[in-house]
């Protein structure tokens, strides 16, 4: 029988080492961030954002994220199942839409189920077991819990926003605060800012405490002079409602007549 050297038992137990250290480090993928930020919603809300630290598969997911009510029963046929999960460029932000037709009114799964939230009920989301591209599982389940409030029937209104100016030659924000959470990703891609000439300007957008507020912070010091903000009329809140109707409109109540109208803003930089 050949003898092991006394040795490669140092060298296993190395290797035994290295590979547990190894496992050890692996950063694996964690919810970062949930949007709406605030953990009261309306009954017809209609998508959700979770964020991830890590670049996630994008596949087979949706099936792993439930939600439960206050007994602990899971809600069925809650989320929209597309063909194609809603990702981002990153693939560190999936988008979950509640079923359109059981939030929208006068639909046949909305009068058969009715909407899958109930005003005056928590729920927990839970999100479990998603991998990253990288193979690495989630180290554990995340929940957030959301409570419901009655539905929300009221469009966004711009005449009721508050902006705030910087002073020329200034690094200073430009921001606008909301009366109401509006849509997170609705905030990033429908609000823009641009000069006379209508060129964008260079900076970074970011999103205040429970969506209520947008913040510019310019890359240079501001201007002076006439500068305009752009409004997409598909920007929206929570519930789908956006600037030109109810998500749950009648037939002939919309604003326009047709969707994603630009609406500009002049102010004055001095």
């Amino acid at each position: 029988m050949r003898k092991i050297p006394k040795n490669a038992f140092s060298i296993l137990i190395l290797l035994a080492t290295i590979t547990m250290a190894c496992k050890q480090s692996v950063k694996r993928p964690v919810v970062q961030a949930v949007y709406p930020s605030s953990q009261v919603v309306p009954e017809n809300l209609l998508r959700m954002y979770v964020q991830f630290s890590s670049p996630m598969k994008t596949t087979g997911n949706l099936e792993k994220i439930k939600l439960f009510d206050e007994q602990g029963k899971e809600v069925k046929n809650v989320f929209f199942n597309n063909v194609y999960e809603l990702w981002n460029r990153e693939q560190t932000q999936l988008t979950l839409i509640l079923d359109p037709a059981r939030v929208k009114t006068g639909l046949v799964a909305n009068e058969s189920w009715g909407r899958a939230i109930k005003p005056n009920s928590i729920y927990t989301l839970v999100v479990d077991e998603l991998e990253d591209v990288d193979h690495n599982k989630m180290a554990k389940p995340f929940e957030w819990k959301i409570s419901v409030e009655k539905a929300d029937l009221q469009v966004p209104d711009i005449s009721q926003w508050k902006i705030e100016i910087p002073m020329a030659g200034s690094p200073t924000e430009f921001s606008i605060r909301f009366p109401e959470m509006l849509d997170y990703n609705s905030m990033i891609q429908r609000l823009v800012l641009t000069d006379t000439n209508k060129q964008p300007l260079s900076g970074t957008i970011s999103i205040g405490k429970k969506e209520k507020e947008w913040r510019f912070q310019p890359q240079e010091p501001w201007k002076k002079g006439k500068h305009l903000l752009h409004v997409n009329t598909r920007l929206e809140d929570p519930a789908g409602n956006n600037l030109n109707g109810l998500f749950d409109h009648k037939q002939g109540t919309l604003k326009y007549e047709k969707e994603g109208i630009i609406k500009t803003i002049p102010f004055l930089i001095n």
